[in-house]
């Protein structure tokens, strides 16, 4: 029972009492918003992965299966084109016999002269968008839409058309039904090591944030524990009442964790992932892994709390150490970074051979050690900086006074940025800017025709089109000067049908670039993952202020100009980011170096891409600091010296 009630006052006092409710409630709300926020990129980072198996499980529903001898067959021929650069796919089905198959979201076979369209090509024609690519459906009547079970995403061009004459000699075939089984995506070892550190630089920087945000108001939770302390509580009820305060704000969290998941997964599905989408209804992370998620939270928020007082809630005094804080050791710290580094060079010192499966899964376990070095390596290396920092401006040494009072919290948030950075910097070295390859544009078209015939009334159809000189059977050349000279030509020739097929060497050259179309997913998420930090950045430094409301509000009315705090929040930010960009560059470099020797790849550092990323953290400070001030301006006022 005396558990029970100490589990009760920790929760009575995370929500505040008397006149420092309004405190309480603010404290705890900060500490819920950031694990909040940690949860939820955790469950949409796994609702990603299942996302993109829905949209594998669809596209295996549609695949056509090759007729065995007596089956109903259904004639089948898939032809590729491109409206401005999105692929746009023509289906021509010609049933074979009255029973013949029929693709999945589609109810009947079309008679010929008439399309089944996909929801995304439907929307696009009636757009204004659209106005150029209905003349290629001009003389075809759309009868109806595809289902979702048949689309692979949601703004997918693609479309059933009834034929007629469909030859196997000129790419057709017979198809007795769909659905090919979706075996597992094989990958080489190389990429292996690239989604090992993918996972790596998504997963680990937000497990980073929830430990930091139970962490958000260790001052104040240090002041009420010691109290307690003073008045006779004994150490097992100070860490009782230490894990009540920790577990409200983590169960909180959760059910915040819950809205911001579904406010955040339609902007994740809408987002543009180097051409691949995802429907929403299909972001649902698998339950064991929410189960995990929803287990692990609060004993990760707990032990961090618990972790966090080791030093302090020792005597009723224990706040001391305020005022005298403990320094960290960093020889295991270091020792992890050579770990991580060993794991590079199986080689060398196990005999492994390099570009294999095994360097592979040493290579990624090596990354993830590394990436998990940064973030405890940080608190340490900005504690032993800051230590050495002396003199300058007002602003700059109330900045740098406080993280060498405590540093361990700012460096903890941009801990998790810092992996992201150094996750980052890694693929796009391997990679070397691969996902921002131009294509040179090409001013010759080919034109594919089944025939002589058929090639014939393609040339005529061609001529006096826009922009379009004839050069040679089956050649044509593209005006620059006149903008979608490809699209009239497309259009022009769309009464052949299935029978001519137009080749642009331009076309689908991004498309085809897997290198740059998983550039782009990690872009993007590692995009996803600093707005995340800035988002957490931004809790910790608003409940830092709320912290020191006291101190801040008297050094207000001893004259202390507001711009000078203000300035000070930014050095306090800006310190930890930039020894964190330091070191997430030198890891990220190394890790891409060690990973090019063992795969014998290329090392390709993207400085365009560094110094934009760099460029993003720096503006992520200004715009955390600049959010910040709304609430120093509020806690400088009279009522912040007694706390109010």
């Amino acid at each position: 029972m005396n558990a029970v009630r100490d589990l009760l006052l920790g929760v009575r006092l995370s929500f505040g009492t008397g006149r420092a409710r309004g405190v309480g409630l603010l404290r705890t709300g900060l500490t819920a918003f950031g694990v909040g926020l940690a949860v939820a990129g955790l469950l949409l980072v796994f609702a990603s992965f299942h996302g993109l198996s829905e949209r594998l499980e669809r596209i295996g529903a549609r695949t056509p299966i090759e007729a065995k001898a007596g089956e109903p067959a259904l004639g089948y021929l898939a032809q590729t084109s491109y409206y401005r650069g999105e692929e746009l796919t023509a289906v021509y089905l010609e049933p074979r016999r009255e029973d013949a198959p029929v693709p999945p979201g589609v109810d009947a076979v079309p008679a010929v002269g008439q399309a089944v369209v996909s929801p995304g090509l439907a929307g696009l024609l009636v757009s204004d968008e659209g106005a150029l690519l209905r003349p290629r459906f001009a003389d075809v009547e759309i009868v109806g839409t595809i289902g979702a079970e048949g689309v692979a995403e949601p703004g997918e061009l693609w479309y059933y058309l009834g034929a007629e004459g469909l030859d196997e000699d000129h790419g057709a075939e017979l198809v007795g039904g769909f659905g090919a089984p979706v075996g597992p995506f094989e990958i080489g070892p190389f990429f292996t090591v690239v989604f090992l550190v993918a996972g790596s630089i998504l997963v680990s920087p937000l497990l980073v944030f929830i430990a930091t945000g139970s962490r958000l108001a260790g001052a104040d939770t240090e002041r009420r524990l010691s109290a307690l302390r003073l008045v006779g509580a004994d150490i097992g009820q100070i860490r009782r009442i230490a894990a009540a305060e920790s577990l409200i704000g983590a169960f909180v969290g959760l059910v915040l964790a819950v809205g911001f998941f579904f406010v955040g997964r339609p902007l994740v599905a809408g987002a543009d992932l180097g051409g691949l989408g995802m429907y929403p209804q299909d972001l649902v992370p698998p339950w064991p892994l929410v189960v995990v998620v929803v287990l692990a939270t609060p004993v990760i928020t707990v032990g961090s709390a618990l972790f966090g007082l080791r030093n302090v809630v020792v005597e009723p005094y224990g706040i001391v150490r305020e005022s005298e804080p403990t320094r960290r050791r960093g020889w295991w710290r270091v020792t992890l970074v050579g770990v991580g580094v060993l794991l590079f060079l199986p080689d060398v010192w196990l005999g492994v051979e390099p570009g294999g499966t095994l360097s592979a899964l040493f290579a990624g376990v090596g990354s993830f050690v590394l990436l998990v070095g940064v973030s405890v390596l940080m608190p340490w290396l900005v504690e032993w900086v800051v230590r050495r920092l002396r003199g300058g401006p007002p602003s700059w040494q109330l900045g740098v006074r406080r993280l060498q009072l405590d540093s361990g919290t700012p460096a903890r948030v941009v801990a998790g940025i810092t992996v992201v950075f150094a996750g980052a910097i890694t693929v796009h070295t391997l990679f070397g800017g691969a996902g921002g390859v131009a294509v040179e544009e090409s001013n010759e078209v080919h034109v594919f025709a089944i025939d002589e015939e058929v090639e014939r009334t393609a040339i005529a159809l061609s001529d006096g089109v826009p922009g379009v000189t004839v050069t040679g059977p089956g050649r044509v050349t593209l005006d620059p000067a006149v903008p979608d000279a490809v699209e009239h030509l497309r259009n022009a020739l769309a009464p052949l049908g299935w029978k001519v097929e137009i080749s642009r060497e331009a076309d689908g050259a991004e498309l085809a670039n897997t290198e740059g179309t998983l550039g782009a997913v990690l872009g993007t998420a590692s995009t996803f993952t600093l707005l995340l930090a800035g988002g957490n950045l931004l809790v910790l430094t608003s409940a830092q202020v709320l912290q020191r409301r006291r101190a801040f509000a008297a050094l207000r009315a001893t004259g202390v100009p507001g711009g000078v705090l203000g300035r000070s929040l930014l050095w306090q930010n800006c310190v930890p980011m930039l020894i964190g960009v330091l070191l997430a560059t030198a890891v990220g470099l190394g890790v891409a170096g060690l990973i090019a020797r063992l795969f014998d790849q290329r090392f390709r550092p993207d400085w365009f891409t560094l110094a934009g990323y760099s460029a993003m953290v720096v503006l992520l400070v200004v715009a955390v600091t600049g959010a910040s001030l709304p609430v120093l301006r509020a806690v400088v006022r009279e009522t912040g010296l007694r706390g109010e």
